[in-house]
């Protein structure tokens, strides 16, 4: 994405650049990654990003319309789409909440606030505020209660916090905008632009707050995902490239979407069952 952080704020009066959400097939075995048959499943005008899957078959994403941004639950079987907040207030960057038939989302609330919020998938309940105190909220990632955000300010920090009690812990500062949940531990990955202007991945304990480097990220990479195998997936341009602790020294590519017509990849995200994965195309 091309565009600061500080749009959410004002998409009303410069609307943000076109987007498309494509979903491939995913395999897997021991690191190495195959995707293919790529579908455009949003296919309108207009932005659509910020992909995070719920079970197998469908994908909740940021879009945005009328001069705000809401969140959209799509039926990837189904072709299905349903507003899940449409309200007055913009909301973006949705994740799901682990054991909890909810998802998390930023609000732009009336006063240009940022905070996290949650939201109730099957019940009436109405949304509720998860840390008062904490603003502005940018982005997240869940494990169990505890949530790492990213905060916009100068710098941009990194905190962590327990969505049961107050307080929170700053871990780091200059991070970027990708914070994941490590699938199969209760650890997040982030992403860290250090001192010499290199750009690190690093694991972060969610218990004692350690972190420690995983890889370097690729020169000129965008946002990146994690898969069910613990292997990372970049692109550059329009190459997609992959990294697996386990088996891996250096990143490697595994295809190139220009074959389709396709570049400008930014965000990322596979679903739970490790057999598709979405991928943002900057129109």
């Amino acid at each position: 994405m091309a565009f600061s952080f500080l749009a959410f704020t004002s998409f009303a009066q410069t609307p943000p650049p076109d987007t498309e959400i494509f979903v491939f097939d995913l395999k897997e075995k021991k690191g190495n990654v195959s995707i293919e048959k790529g579908k455009n499943v949003t296919e309108r005008k207009g932005y659509d990003n910020q992909p995070y899957f719920y079970g197998e078959d469908y994908m909740l994403y940021t879009a945005y319309e009328n001069g705000q941004t809401d969140i959209i639950m799509l039926d990837l079987l189904e072709g299905k789409k349903t507003n899940l907040t449409n309200s007055k207030e913009s909301e973006y960057s949705a994740a799901m909440v682990p054991g909890f038939e909810s998802f998390a989302a930023v609000r732009v609330e009336e006063d240009g606030t940022q905070r996290l919020w949650l939201f109730h998938l099957n019940t009436k309940k109405a949304p509720q505020l998860v840390f008062e105190d904490i603003a502005p909220v940018g982005y997240h990632a869940w494990s169990g209660s505890n949530v790492a955000m990213f905060i916009l300010g100068t710098p941009i920090t990194l905190l962590m916090a327990d969505a049961r009690q107050p307080g929170e812990k700053k871990i780091t500062d200059n991070i970027g905008r990708t914070i994941k949940l490590i699938p199969g531990s209760a650890d997040f990955a982030f992403e860290r632009t250090e001192e010499n202007g290199d750009k690190n991945i690093y694991r972060l304990n969610s218990k004692t707050a350690r972190f420690d480097v995983t890889v370097k990220k690729p020169d000129n990479s965008s946002d990146w995902t994690i898969t069910n195998e613990g292997t990372y997936v970049t692109s550059v341009d329009s190459k997609i490239l992959t990294f697996n602790p386990k088996y891996d020294k250096d990143w490697k590519e595994v295809t190139d979407l220009s074959s389709m017509g396709l570049s400008g990849i930014t965000r990322m995200a596979v679903n739970e069952n490790n057999t598709k994965i979405a991928i943002v195309i900057n129109r």
